[in-house]
């Protein structure tokens, strides 16, 4: 009998397919479980955390992770920018099955910035190993008052029920406050980051922990926005394109945010946009922040000249996810950049809202930032008598990754200061105290960098890179005041006039209004904030 005979024996077809599936059966109970286990390591309690894997030196990626664990998928349609990040829920341990063919594994875990990240490997013997990671803090900050927040992220939240998953990322990642905002364009054709409510309805909250919705409005000249804790969208969300016209201005975009009980700042340190208008919202007192640092974006420049004529705003930094979700395992995943703000009591929005304005903020991805000028901190000005005095300054970064560089700036240029470092254990320690004398208006900050992510000399954690980028850290200023002399740079004042001239003229000739009773409105804000800046000495 050949075989095509023979496979048309009756019977004989469901005896193969039984016996596929008895082979099937063999090999996925062959095939190892590791059941995972993330805890503080010094209470023992089961802790959220982001994990991720090797199997005989080769990352893997599990397609189920169980229950107790989140598996979430970030896509950029347009960028085709594709992540997979695994958490542990802090419940019960996580079942993950490895491939059959599996000899050891390598657990990776990290929680935000403030534990230190683990690396462990393991062989494996039997049916599967269970794994216990204990995780240890290093930093005390969110402990005292610090609030870490990630205000600048684009994922749906269709309904409330949507948030319990982020919660547990977001304690994972080891952050209080997290800020989706939709928008329009860029990832697919229409409108995207869709939050189900907007203002106190769409706040979500778990004991400190808040989740906001808002907008980044963009105009194809003028740039783009972030508008956080609106109770409503303000259209058209993007303008400039389409036939739109550069309407309506983006200092009118921010006066309505604030009517709407949100807060609005300069995105991506207003790099964007063929003609923003950062300069110009910042000066006529229309911008709440300046969002000096993403993920992909470090861009502080227009941010100290503008203080250098006395324009002082504050620093955010956020991931601008789903953009540039790549990490490496010891990064975070949410607030990969984030922004530190020295809350009140309250952890709701309002308070986090003022913190911010009130300059109480540092950015960072990976250094912790501890800044003073005599009794000033972050969100203090110091106060000195006509003909100026002495200051002393104390600023430290700390942290397990490792630093290449410290800087204390004077109006935007480093001061020569002496850095003394040590290492506690895995954590780096650069410290400056420096006294010097101060005769005119001016402002300080501290600024560093950590190693490049290639070069991570953290011996429990071994690196696996996706791009040459460095970890950063910039504190908000602090403004020595003399007398009562204006912070003033006749340079950085002479560039912004220049800068607002060229900006003016495109608003003359080129961009497009509905009418020119808009067209008159918009130039006379540039005419305005020309005015002012004049008026500087």
């Amino acid at each position: 009998m050949d075989t095509m005979n023979r496979l048309k024996v009756p019977g004989l077809k469901v005896s193969l397919e039984i016996a596929v599936l008895v082979i099937l059966a063999a090999e996925l109970s062959a095939a190892p479980t590791l059941t995972l286990e993330t805890t503080d390591g010094n209470t023992g309690r089961p802790l959220p955390a982001r994990f991720a894997l090797e199997v005989n030196g080769v990352p893997f990626q599990p397609d189920d992770i169980g229950p107790h664990g989140v598996r979430f998928l970030s896509l950029h349609d347009s960028k085709k920018q594709l992540r997979v990040m695994t958490y542990t829920r802090g419940t019960f341990p996580v079942k993950i099955p490895l491939p059959a063919a599996a000899k050891e594994v390598t657990v990776f875990a990290a929680k935000g910035l403030e534990f230190l990240p683990i690396r462990k490997t393991y062989a494996i013997e039997g049916d599967g190993l269970k794994v216990n990671i204990p995780l240890k803090r290093w930093s005390s900050l969110s402990l005292e008052g610090w609030s870490s927040s990630d205000p600048h992220l684009h994922y749906d939240r269709f309904g409330r029920s949507s948030n319990l998953d982020w919660f547990i990322m977001m304690e994972g990642d080891d952050l209080e406050s997290i800020h989706f905002m939709m928008l329009k364009g860029g990832k697919v054709p229409g409108e995207w980051g869709t939050q189900y409510a907007y203002g106190k309805e769409g706040e979500a909250r778990e004991g400190a922990r808040l989740i906001t919705g808002g907008e980044e409005y963009r105009d194809s000249a003028q740039g783009h926005v972030n508008l956080l804790g609106i109770e409503r969208i303000i259209p058209p969300i993007m303008a400039g394109q389409n036939g739109l016209p550069n309407f309506p201005f983006l200092r009118d975009v921010f006066l309505e945010t604030r009517k709407l009980n949100g807060i609005g700042g300069i995105a991506h340190g207003g790099a964007l946009g063929t003609k923003t208008t950062a300069a110009l919202d910042v000066i006529l007192g229309a911008a709440d922040f300046m969002e000096i640092a993403n993920t992909h974006l470090y861009v502080p420049e227009l941010w100290y000249r503008l203080m250098n004529c006395g324009f002082f705003i504050p620093p955010v930094g956020g991931t601008d996810l789903p953009n540039y979700p790549m990490r490496d395992n010891w990064q975070p995943f949410l607030g990969e950049i984030r922004t530190y703000t020295k809350v009140d009591e309250d952890h709701d929005f309002d308070a986090w809202k003022n913190a911010v304005r009130s300059n109480r903020v540092f950015v960072t991805s990976g250094p912790m930032v501890s800044f003073k000028i005599n009794d000033a901190e972050l969100g203090d000005r110091v106060a000195l008598p006509e003909g100026g005095g002495e200051i002393e300054i104390n600023a430290t970064l700390s942290t397990p990754i490792g630093l290449t560089e410290m800087e204390l700036l004077r109006n935007g240029e480093p001061v020569r200061a002496e850095i003394v470092k040590k290492k506690l254990g895995e954590v780096h320690l650069w410290r400056i105290k420096h006294k010097m004398k101060v005769s005119r208006s001016c402002w300080f900050a501290v600024r560093g960098k950590g190693v490049p992510i290639q070069s991570l000399d953290i011996p429990s954690l071994k690196k696996q890179s996706w791009s040459e980028t460095s970890v950063i850290a910039h504190s908000a200023a602090i403004p020595v005041i003399v007398g009562d002399q204006r912070v003033s740079s006749r340079e950085d004042k002479e560039w912004l006039i220049r800068h607002l001239g060229r900006q003016r003229e495109f608003y003359e000739t080129k961009a497009r209004y509905w009418n020119n009773r808009q067209k008159e409105r918009m130039l006379g804000y540039f005419d305005e904030a020309v005015k002012i800046l004049r008026a500087l000495e």
